[in-house]
């Protein structure tokens, strides 16, 4: 297993550390919630600067928002020489990034906004960490290592991935040093990076449709991940510790996104819940293969026509990230801005562990009682853990 540092790679900027200025909300003041301040990303105005393949440097960074009007054609200058920098501006969703054409023996930039200057240091591109590589991506927030080691056994054994690349955000402790020994003793991994990802996650939005406009810490990373890390990867699953992905032919997903025709797979989840039937182990650490029960499926119409199931969880997806054209942007449930990653296969469906949490965003350990009606027992997943647990 090639190890990489875990210290923070980034080159940091925040608007409090050169300027006045702060990121001012978009969301209307009556649908905020009490802790939409403390939670909202005011300050931080680059998360990372660094060389893309082809040469470029990205900024990248939360929205601009308010401060969009300060950034100017002549706000960039590389370093050193003090030249001026043609960029480009690119507004994504919750997401923003500056595309700075810079000559080759640049180190730095100079960056302007209103009157105030940041030097902002360059990167390279770290993307021959994962090159060839199946890569699973994925964020922490205070996830036991070993379900972190689980998720990747369950990964390696039935999708071939042979890489981590694991994004830390704020945990209470340094998770670092105990994922990488738990992933010692897994095996079978050929690049593990454990990167700080110091940010806010942000205010989430009101329901699963109204005012998701102030989260912007997730997207972030992905994009990080895409062009600094990942750009020369063999495929990339993204997904979370408390899912495992089930396939309907045994094939694996990576095998499925490689071969797809523009290099995409999506799919969707079931939540497999705790209820008064599952064993509790006072004192043990909650794992994966100790639940067996999904909901079951509610079907619901959509304008009267389309059928779907309403309790279903939101689709992710793997992909190809050199198949994934330049104007896309590398969101969580689904790459944005290309039409061929709007399709959903049936040919895989994760499933999403209720009680594999720490609880940083919301309670999920309140258990049910268990209802036929509404829950029954999960014997795909059941036969997957069989052949795991008989490896």
């Amino acid at each position: 297993m090639t190890e990489t540092p875990s210290s923070s790679l980034l080159s940091i900027v925040r608007l409090s550390d050169f300027s006045p200025f702060q990121r001012e909300p978009q969301r209307p003041a009556e649908f905020r919630t009490d802790d939409f301040d403390r939670k909202f990303d005011s300050d931080v105005l680059i998360y990372d600067a660094f060389r893309r393949l082809d040469g470029k440097i990205v900024l990248l960074g939360p929205p601009l928002f308010n401060l969009e009007p300060l950034l100017r054609p002549d706000s960039i200058r590389a370093l050193p020489g003090n030249g001026v920098c043609a960029f480009r501006y690119r507004k994504l969703d919750r997401h923003m990034q500056i595309i700075v054409e810079a000559p080759a023996g640049c180190t730095a930039l100079s960056l302007t906004l209103g009157g105030h200057r940041a030097e902002v240091v360059v990167g390279a591109n770290l993307s021959e960490r994962f090159a060839g590589r199946r890569v699973l991506l994925t964020k922490t927030k205070n996830n036991d290592p070993v379900w972190i080691r689980d998720w990747v056994s369950f990964n390696q054994r039935f999708h071939g991935a042979d890489a981590l690349l694991l994004y830390d955000n704020l945990s209470d402790t340094d998770v670092t040093q105990a994922v990488k020994e738990e992933l010692r003793r897994l095996g079978g991994l050929e690049a593990v990076e454990v990167l700080s990802w110091p940010f806010k996650f942000g205010p989430q939005g009101l329901d699963a449709r109204r005012f998701w406009d102030s989260d912007f810490c997730e997207l972030g990373a992905l994009e990080h991940a895409r062009w600094r890390l990942l750009a020369e990867a063999r495929s990339v699953q993204t997904g979370d510790v408390d899912e495992l992905l089930l396939s309907t032919s045994g094939r694996s997903v990576f095998a499925a996104a490689e071969k797809d025709p523009f290099g995409v797979v999506r799919y969707r989840g079931r939540w497999i819940v705790g209820t008064d039937r599952t064993k509790v182990l006072d004192g043990t650490l909650r794992r994966h293969a100790q639940y067996d029960t999904v909901l079951r499926r509610r079907m619901a119409r959509r304008l009267g026509l389309l059928a779907y199931d309403s309790v279903a969880c939101p689709p992710k997806w793997t992909a190809v990230p050199r198949r994934c054209p330049e104007k896309a942007q590398w969101g969580v449930h689904r790459i944005l801005s290309w039409l061929p990653a709007m399709r959903v296969s049936t040919d895989f469906c994760y499933r999403h562990f209720r009680e594999i949490t720490s609880n940083w965003k919301y309670d999920r350990l309140d258990r049910d009682a268990f209802d036929p009606a509404v829950h029954e027992i999960d014997q795909d997943l059941i036969d997957y853990f069989a052949r795991w647990k008989a490896d």
